[in-house]
């Protein structure tokens, strides 16, 4: 194994806890590689198994516990970064959509009705979804005597499908009805000074829209995350960060995200892969419902599948 192979593999598991990007789901390790560690071209492909216990889905809780499985494949070149995911998640509630019923007027009604618009939306059940990424790095001064600093500008693309089935009063089938939803972000990694201490964090904006549903919802999102010094316990880095923000669609105009969130990060270097534990206290608020706190609680490993790098010649 080369130095150069090494270094990346360093970064990879470093990285998978200190970056964030748009309200990814809690078991969404980051893949942040300094373009100063790599002279050539680099693809990475890894695997991320895990459980979650009732995690949330941009902001809107799935309440109930939930398995996944996600691939995702980079490609790294110069300050440049492609990303394309596929994710699976399964939860303990059947993924089968349950069957809806719609009155015979038009436009039709549908049954269960959807929330009030002072709600928080409904989420998703879980099941598969694609996630598209372009990233560049840029650099900034830091202190006198300190290297530059490398941020990174991303932009991410989601997409899954949603299939509901629809039945008349009379318990007939009506035709289904095919819905999809997606959404597009941009994150950009920030750094300033207060006085000795360096701060660094990510802004991040985001649009959510559905369509095809009975209950078409779309919501914005704009919250700042602050990441805080890691902890070293031992073999264990613990990694604070908060994040605060608003979300639309929750009838509030004001703050109504408060969710810190704290990692505890190993890795084994026999099996080279990363154990993850994170624990995320989410607060939320809406005009119905008032503040309320999710726990969302996951443990999960990732694993680097394939290094491909590609150095000068000598």
């Amino acid at each position: 194994m080369t130095r150069l192979y090494k270094s990346l593999l360093i970064l990879i598991f470093i990285g998978a806890g200190t970056a964030t990007a748009q309200q990814r789901p809690i078991f969404d390790p980051d893949d942040f590689v300094d373009p100063r560690q790599h002279s050539g071209p680099v693809f990475i492909s890894r695997l991320i198994v895990g459980g979650a216990l009732k995690p949330s889905d941009d902001y809107r809780p799935l309440r109930q516990n939930t398995a996944f499985v996600v691939v995702t494949n980079s490609f790294f070149w110069k300050r440049m970064q492609f990303d394309y995911k596929h994710s699976e998640e399964f939860g303990s509630i059947s993924n089968d959509p349950e069957p809806v019923t719609a009155c015979g007027c038009k436009p039709p009604l549908y049954f269960p009705t959807a929330p009030p618009p002072g709600a928080p939306p409904l989420a998703p059940l879980p099941g598969p979804k694609d996630t598209l990424q372009a990233a560049w790095y840029g650099l900034v001064p830091g202190r006198a005597g300190e290297p530059s600093v490398m941020l990174r500008f991303r932009l991410t693309a989601t997409r899954r499908t949603m299939a509901t089935e629809v039945l008349d009063a009379g318990g007939h089938k009506l035709p289904s009805l095919s819905g999809r939803e997606e959404s597009i972000g941009l994150d950009a990694d920030t750094y300033f000074r207060i006085g000795r201490h360096n701060v660094f964090g990510s802004l991040v904006f985001a649009r959510t829209s559905q369509s095809g549903t009975t209950h078409d919802r779309s919501q914005s999102e704009l919250t700042y995350t602050s990441r805080f010094p890691a902890i070293i316990a031992g073999k264990v880095l613990i990694l604070p960060k908060l994040t605060v923000g608003g979300v639309t669609a929750r009838g509030t105009r004001s703050v109504n995200v408060v969710n810190p969130s704290f990692e505890a990060f190993f890795h084994q270097s026999s099996t080279r892969a990363n154990y993850h534990l994170v624990w995320s206290p989410q607060r939320t608020r809406s005009d119905a419902r008032g503040w309320e706190t999710h726990n969302q609680i996951a443990f999960y490993v990732d694993r680097a599948l394939y290094v491909g790098l590609r150095g000068p010649k000598k």
